[in-house]
């Protein structure tokens, strides 16, 4: 193989001599020059050979960037010929290297640029490669598209643990002064084993985790065995329907912020009293920015605010309870043994019940309607941890796109950088030198 078909197998070129190219080191551009072999064309409206020479039609395409060169830029000749088959109209060869929909991009080019785009925003991809964000963000899309069929679990992959969440998508401007805004939300179904989100669908009521469910098979929503969601009802039902084997757990993450939430209610109540009466130095120790020292566990807050909650206690009864059943709960949460947590929470119930601080008792409530969810938790340890760590991906993803307004884009990117909709997992080697023709078709927008 000598230098000019090593170039057109690297630029992923078919079919074509290279006549010429240019260097221009300052811009770091390689211009190439080449024309298609006169015996492989093809009508590219009926695909028969081509006979009598009409023309041949000048044409600028982009192509992958190239060792130091960065911009590669392929000047094609492209025949013009006359087609038996049509008739004898003049008809353009066949160009099978170039995208169909992006006529001046090379497949190479845009399977290149597709596989930067499941780690990185369109924007610094069409930085590097010198091309519009926009047309960036199309080839993007389309590509999703093309993939998503294709999408597969792998084989081996555990669904015994599982999780599901919502994420923001976007808040709706308000209709008028007088109404909400409409909060939209995605629900994800994530695989604790593999750390993957394996379906997702808009919004957060009982349907959209329907949804996600339905991606799996019978088999698969039986082979669960923990389920772990916050106390959504919508959600909890549906996995009660369709997951029969699966134990539902409610994780330490959400306890723990409805007990923050009860004693946050408490902290608001002796603030008002606290300004009532003048109080300065309860009005700065209750004051909003301190509501997280307040409980935060005691072993992780340093000597100064230790004297100060101490003397905050002395003064305060409603505080110094309510910062006793914060650390309690936390304790019998550490709870491994099932017998062990039974007996703590018992004791828990009795000192909310006692302390007649209403938040903590509407919280005690609430506890004992899900204490065979929290059972579940103890004794498998699942959380929606990694649910959650995954919002956080979602949300500098989201950040990084400036925003997303069309909700299926958002779930195929969600997909994409958080799930199996990438190239990691679908080969798509061969999109680097031809797109099959059924992909082709289903590639439009």
């Amino acid at each position: 193989m000598d230098f000019r078909n090593l170039i057109i197998e690297c630029l992923g070129l078919q079919d074509v001599v290279v006549e010429s190219f240019n260097i221009d080191r300052e811009d770091l551009k390689l211009t190439l020059t080449v024309r298609q072999e006169k015996e492989s064309c093809r009508c590219h409206h009926c695909d028969s050979p081509l006979q009598y020479v009409r023309e041949w039609k000048e044409r600028k395409i982009r192509g992958p960037a190239m060792g130091a060169f960065l911009y590669v830029e392929i000047i094609l000749f492209q025949l013009r010929a006359t087609c038996s088959i049509c008739m004898d109209r003049v008809r353009s060869s066949a160009v099978p290297f170039v995208h169909p929909n992006f006529q001046n991009l090379t497949l190479s080019l845009c399977e290149l640029a597709g596989r930067w785009m499941e780690e990185l925003p369109c924007a610094a991809v069409a930085r590097f490669f010198k091309l519009n964000s926009k047309t960036m963000w199309d080839l993007d899309q389309v590509r999703m598209k093309a993939m998503k069929p294709l999408m597969a679990f792998p084989e081996g992959i555990s669904f015994v643990k599982m999780s599901a969440d919502e994420v923001h998508f976007r808040t709706m401007p308000k209709v008028n002064s007088s109404t909400r805004p409409e909060i939209k939300f995605v629900t994800n179904l994530v695989c604790s084993a593999e750390s993957k989100i394996l379906a997702n669908a808009p919004g957060r009521d009982s349907q959209s985790l329907l949804a996600c469910l339905k991606a799996l098979t019978p088999e698969q929503r039986a082979e669960i065995k923990f389920f772990a969601v916050d106390m959504h009802d919508p959600f909890i039902m549906m996995i009660k329907r369709f997951c029969p084997n699966a134990q539902i757990c409610v994780d330490r993450f959400h306890l723990a912020q409805k007990v923050n939430d009860a004693f946050d209610e408490l902290r608001k109540a002796e603030f008002k009293l606290a300004d009532a009466a003048n109080d300065k130095f309860q009005l700065k120790m209750l004051a909003p920015h301190r509501r997280f020292v307040l409980v935060e566990r005691e072993k992780k807050l340093n000597k100064s605010d230790l004297k100060m909650l101490d003397q905050l206690k002395k003064i305060n009864k409603n505080i110094l309870n309510g910062m006793i059943l914060v650390e309690y709960f936390h304790n019998v949460l550490d709870k491994t043994d099932i017998k062990e947590f039974r007996k703590s929470l018992k004791l828990w119930y009795q000192l909310a019940r006692e302390s007649a601080i209403k938040p903590f008792k509407k919280l005690a409530l609430m506890i004992r309607k899900n204490r065979t969810y929290i059972e579940a938790y103890i004794t498998s340890g699942l959380t929606t941890a990694k649910s959650e760590g995954l919002n956080n991906k979602i949300k500098v993803l989201r950040r990084s796109g400036y925003g997303y307004t069309n909700e299926q884009s958002y779930m195929d990117k969600i997909l994409q950088r958080c799930g199996y909709l990438n190239s990691r997992f679908i080969d798509t080697t061969g999109w680097f030198w031809r797109l099959s023709a059924n992909l082709a078709q289903t590639t439009p927008f």
